[in-house]
């Protein structure tokens, strides 16, 4: 399981993960938040997801820059957002219920992130090592 989790698959499968935690969260504000057509909300919310998508295309074929790009979506989208969610925008000591499971899809976000992260990092420190 070390070796999986330690190797481009396993870093790419994480990454696919919390893309989905991401992309899960991402409709449910949607429904619960964005009344309306918000139209720049969903463009930037599509430039994420396309730059996402892409970076993970990309590292699939070895690029070190589109690993580089799924660390920052990972840090951003997913441990940045749930760290936000719980400290800033929604903590649980003000009893804030957006949506009934807000905060099992925030331990999705800050979990998933944190694995996608850490095997992207051991991936980055391999390709350097063997540069």
């Amino acid at each position: 399981m070390r070796n999986w989790f330690l190797s481009l698959n396993g870093a790419i499968t994480l990454s696919v993960i919390g893309f989905l935690t991401w992309l899960g969260r991402l409709f449910l504000d949607w429904k619960y938040e964005m009344r309306g057509s918000d139209t720049i909300n969903v463009l930037w919310s599509v430039a994420l997801l396309g730059g996402w998508v892409w970076a993970m295309l990309a590292a699939i074929r070895g690029s070190r820059r589109g690993l580089i790009a799924c660390l920052i979506f990972a840090l951003l989208l997913d441990i940045g957002f749930a760290l936000l969610m719980y400290f800033f925008w929604c903590p649980p000591s003000r009893g804030c219920n957006v949506f009934s499971n807000i905060y099992s899809w925030n331990w999705a976000h800050l979990i998933s992130g944190l694995l996608a992260a850490i095997a992207l990092v051991s991936q980055l420190r391999q390709k350097k090592a063997a540069s």
